[in-house]
């Protein structure tokens, strides 16, 4: 598959965060109903407005209908080496924040502890976690 990124023309103008998979890290994840809900403790961001790298947290990742293999919510946690995004035959390499993605996908991780995930889902939601104030810090690499 060709990576690309993200057509701008289907992300909202309102989403001012580029999400990257890879470099972010996860806190905690947790089975609601109907979906599987991913924290992010640092979201590796690309601010919209100026292009300006950094880390963004808290941010949510929700998986609508998902469907886990390689294991469960318990392995879910630190950092995240790899990651792919698949849908409808694209590869997304950046995604809207806060944003949502509709229809089936696939969501490929490798942590930084070596377990490897493949969750499929059929809807993908992004957000601030509402539950506390949103934190953006400038990337320190140079």
């Amino acid at each position: 598959m060709i990576a690309v990124a993200f057509p701008p023309e289907s992300v909202p103008e309102s989403a001012p965060w580029r999400l990257s998979l890879a470099g972010s890290e996860i806190a905690a994840a947790c089975i609601e109903p109907g979906a599987l809900v991913l924290r992010l403790s640092a979201a590796a961001v690309r601010r919209a407005a100026d292009g300006v790298a950094g880390y963004l947290r808290p941010v949510e990742l929700r998986l609508a209908q998902a469907r886990c293999e390689g294991g469960g919510p318990d392995v879910f946690f630190g950092g995240i080496r790899a990651a792919r995004v698949l849908q409808a035959g694209r590869v997304l390499d950046a995604l809207p924040l806060p944003g949502r993605l509709d229809g089936a996908l696939v969501l490929e991780l490798q942590l930084i502890h070596g377990t490897a995930l493949r969750i499929e889902a059929g809807a993908l939601a992004l957000g601030l976690a509402s539950d506390a104030a949103a934190v953006f810090r400038e990337s320190c690499d140079c």
